[in-house]
């Protein structure tokens, strides 16, 4: 890789772009490309790690074996991104696999190459450390907001009453402030005829004009960069719709994030709606 082109690439990083750039010319003799083609480890859970890596194209997928032998999915991470930073603090085993999504090209940077860097950089490895810092508080702060959403939606799903119009609200009302930003949703269901009504609606997003859309529309997933739809399955099919809307266009990263969060939360609310149907 040329060196022009990797600095671009390392200029474009999130953790870096308050670091100046001669600085991150320091770094870039430090940091190593690493091109991995769809599906292709990193490293295996187990593996003694010795190295963070960043994101520079592509997608990483973090799993972790559970019973059975099976892999679990704990993250995916896009360009951008950092990911085994614990290997900079101390020699550890890695606690889940990591692999390539797609054709990927990382940055490597050793722990043995990091204490050379910040030698020579006292002033700029503050701000690198602290960068380091607030992408993971960021990165736990989603973590612990995903679960408490979680948490609470099922405690509400569990409690005795009809479904409905009524429940429908109140599911709505425990949903969108856990989402970051501002955002509108909207409950939809299909009447007799197979159309799509509104059950329920909060904020001012106006998404009630959408239901001659959605009912055209089936499926789980963004319909824009600010929409996404929530398919509600039952054993007998799809029966409904979550959709929300964000006020601001989100981001490549977040908007995967969300995705999957939505979509954990609808299959709670169909699973609880044809309970309560019963």
């Amino acid at each position: 890789m040329q060196y022009d082109e990797k600095l671009k690439r390392l200029k474009a990083l999130t953790v870096l772009k308050q670091i100046p750039e001669r600085q991150i010319a320091a770094l870039a003799e430090f940091l190593r490309p690493k091109e991995l083609e769809d599906g292709a480890p990193v490293f295996e859970e187990g593996s003694l790690g010795m190295s963070l890596y960043f994101v520079s194209t592509g997608k990483v997928r973090i799993s972790k074996k559970v019973a059975g032998g099976a892999a679990k999915d704990l993250a995916m991470l896009n360009a951008g991104e950092f990911f085994g930073e614990a290997a900079l603090i101390e020699d550890a085993t890695r606690s889940a696999t990591a692999s390539a999504v797609g054709k990927t090209l990382l940055f490597e940077l050793f722990r043995g190459d990091l204490s050379r860097w910040v030698k020579g950089n006292p002033q700029q490895a503050v701000q690198f450390f602290a960068e380091l810092t607030n992408a993971q508080s960021r990165r736990l702060r989603k973590t612990s907001n995903e679960l408490t959403l979680h948490s609470d939606l099922a405690s509400f799903l569990l409690e005795p009453g009809k479904a409905g119009p009524e429940f429908m609200s109140h599911v709505l009302e425990r949903v969108v402030p856990h989402l970051e930003g501002v955002w509108s949703a909207a409950a939809f269901v299909k009447d007799d005829s197979g159309s799509m009504k509104v059950a329920a609606a909060r904020g001012d997003g106006k998404l009630e004009d959408l239901a001659p859309i959605i009912g055209a529309v089936s499926g789980t997933g963004w319909m824009d960069d600010a929409t996404f739809q929530a398919d509600l399955t039952g054993t007998a099919g799809s029966f409904g719709r979550l959709v929300f809307r964000a006020k601001a266009a989100v981001g490549d990263s977040p908007r995967e994030e969300i995705g999957r969060t939505l979509t954990v939360v609808a299959r709670l609310v169909a699973t609880a709606l044809e309970l309560r149907e019963k």
